[in-house]
């Protein structure tokens, strides 16, 4: 397999039996998903062609997030900066700057978007200590509720 930069893998991922034809760009994380790089359905050709394989490289683009128990199908490209939603299944290749989700995985919208409606919810932990963390999420928690109210 080939890796770029700053990747991250959590989880248990799979990356099939022809690991060397999956290329993955810089940042991209991946969480628990699988990779198939070849089409196991000719199988029910093996008594009239013995030999015969379907296999096609996986390319991943660089700043790609892959959500959790994604499955990602031979011959796929997923451009840059994309967003795949958990549990989808891509089966095509997914153009550059967009988020995709589905069975198959289907266009949603595109990062810009993403990026712009999440803006009312950011906020800043990253870098926090897991007990700053802790304090500030609970305090939000409280402030929230009292909102609901």
């Amino acid at each position: 397999m080939t890796f770029g930069d700053n990747c991250r893998l959590i989880g248990k991922n799979d990356f099939g039996s022809e690991p060397y034809l999956i290329t993955i760009g810089n940042h991209v994380s991946i969480t628990s998903s699988t990779f198939i790089t070849h089409d196991g359905g000719v199988w029910i050709f093996r008594e009239k062609a013995p030999s015969i394989d379907i296999i096609k490289p996986i390319k991943i683009g660089n700043n790609v997030f892959i959500g959790a128990e994604c499955l990602i199908l031979p011959g796929v490209t997923i451009g840059d900066n994309v967003v795949i939603g958990a549990r989808s299944v891509v089966t095509k290749d997914l153009p550059a700057n967009a988020v995709y989700a589905g069975v198959p995985a289907r266009f949603i919208k595109t990062a810009d978007d993403y990026w712009n409606g999440m803006q009312a919810n950011i906020i800043h932990t990253k870098g926090l200590s897991r007990a700053k963390k802790k304090a500030f999420l609970i305090q939000q928690a409280s402030i929230m509720s009292k909102k609901q109210l």
